[in-house]
């Protein structure tokens, strides 16, 4: 029987604290919170929060990745929230990409992808 992906798991030190930090600064969805699991919604894949036993345990995870609108204002709102941005805001010809540093240290990656002419597609 093959493995069936069923979400990813970040460990947080306050798991309701990472659901506003989520939901209010980059809209995803909650599905459901409780000071020990959440689950959001990223456009049909799960992003689960789990209550971190120990300081050790926070930060230590894979890098997720969102398109947003405007990589400027989204990294206002993510600051406002506690994050902090990683270097410098870059502009390949794909668009515009930011790193951002949760309060829980987990990194995200911002991408304001370029503006396509129609029926163009961007590969990355």
């Amino acid at each position: 029987m093959a493995a069936e992906f069923k979400h990813v798991m970040l460990m947080v030190k306050d798991v309701m604290a990472s659901v506003k930090f989520y939901s209010e600064g980059l809209g995803i969805p909650v599905k459901m919170a409780s000071p020990g699991w959440a689950e959001l919604d990223a456009n049909g894949t799960t992003i689960g929060f789990h209550a971190a036993e120990s300081v050790s345990n926070v930060g230590d995870s894979p890098i997720l990745s969102f398109h947003v609108e405007d990589v400027y204002a989204a990294i206002k709102a993510l600051e406002v929230m506690g994050a902090t941005l990683e270097g410098r805001v870059r502009e390949p010809a794909f668009g515009k990409v930011a790193a951002v540093r949760t309060p829980d240290g987990h990194l995200l990656s911002l991408l304001q992808p370029a503006s396509q002419p129609a029926g163009a597609s961007m590969a990355h």
